[in-house]
């Protein structure tokens, strides 16, 4: 048990800085936007790069995980609609938000610094091919139905115009971008110049600390609304309901090696990604979605603790 909470504690003591730094204003809430960009734009993307760049391009793609994570996701985001529309009766575009909420994990933010603390060194195949199910599956997937749900009052235009702009935000995604710069470099057997080498790297270095103290920062800013049926529900589909489906469905999948297997159900049980309230203040439930990330993240020290005592 002290071993494990050797890996999440010192997750989760970066969190509770970030937050007392903003708390305490030591840090000003209107700091939290740029060191969040910082961290997609330029810091993560190096760190992506440089260890993607390095490895073996037939190392990087693994088919079975990209099949038992996005089967999984895709299990977790369905489920969680439907449950939530028609049990709960909300409406189709609130139950495709915590669809999302349940189905996508906070990997850049909150998975790869965890990864990075339970393995030593940066597992980046795992957290790679997380991200290319997260922002080519899930998440287009899920913004199309919400989309589809408001079409009477969205002026955004036909569906094909809406498919578009998904796929030019994915085209302009850093990390995505990373990832395929890091392969094509990878297959190009291409040499980085020591000087950019080691700019990168510096760059890299700050991802984890920044991703973290920017979580804990963003967290002290939330407020708490009191719909706990709401809250309860998408916090159990996203700390448990989707790490067990991977688990389940990695029976599928035993040729994975056990360090990406634990990994992917790793991955799965982090808290939803952070601009979660940001997606739901467009659609009316901003507050609502923060109290879930809040309640979320806080629980998830308790289950990641578990779940690392019972894997390993």
């Amino acid at each position: 048990m002290t071993s494990v909470l050797v890996i999440t504690g010192p997750i989760f003591f970066l969190i509770g800085i970030g937050y007392l730094a903003v708390r305490s204003n030591t840090i000003p809430q209107a700091a939290l936007p740029g060191m969040g960009r910082f961290v997609l734009h330029f810091s993560l993307p190096a760190l992506i790069f440089t260890t993607i760049s390095s490895m073996e391009f037939d190392a990087v793609i693994e088919p079975a995980y990209l099949l038992v994570y996005g089967l999984a996701s895709l299990l977790t985001l369905t489920l969680g609609l439907t449950f939530i529309h028609l049990v709960r009766g909300e409406s189709l575009a609130t139950s495709g938000i915590m669809g999302l909420g349940m189905s996508m994990s906070n990997s850049a933010f909150i998975g790869f610094p965890f990864l990075l603390q339970v393995f030593g060194e940066p597992p980046t195949q795992a957290f790679a091919m997380s991200l290319m199910v997260e922002n080519i599956l899930i998440m287009p997937l899920a913004l199309t139905i919400i989309e589809y749900a408001n079409r009477d009052k969205s002026t955004a235009g036909s569906p094909a115009a809406h498919g578009l702009k998904v796929l030019q935000r994915l085209a302009r995604n850093p990390l995505l971008l990373a990832i395929a710069a890091g392969m094509l470099a990878s297959m190009a057997d291409l040499n980085v110049p020591e000087a950019l080498d080691k700019s990168l790297k510096m760059l890299a270095q700050a991802a984890v600390a920044v991703a973290l103290f920017t979580i804990g920062g963003t967290l002290s800013v939330n407020t708490t609304r009191d719909d706990f049926g709401s809250i309860s529900t998408v916090l159990i589909g996203k700390l448990l309901l989707h790490p067990l489906l991977v688990f389940l469905l990695l029976m599928l999948a035993p040729e994975l090696s056990p360090e990406l297997q634990l990994s992917m159900i790793l991955l799965a049980a982090m808290p939803m990604l952070s601009i979660f309230p940001i997606i739901g203040s467009n659609y009316g439930i901003g507050k609502l979605c923060a109290s879930i990330l809040l309640f979320t993240t806080v629980l998830s020290f308790i289950s990641l603790t578990t779940l690392l005592v019972l894997l390993t």
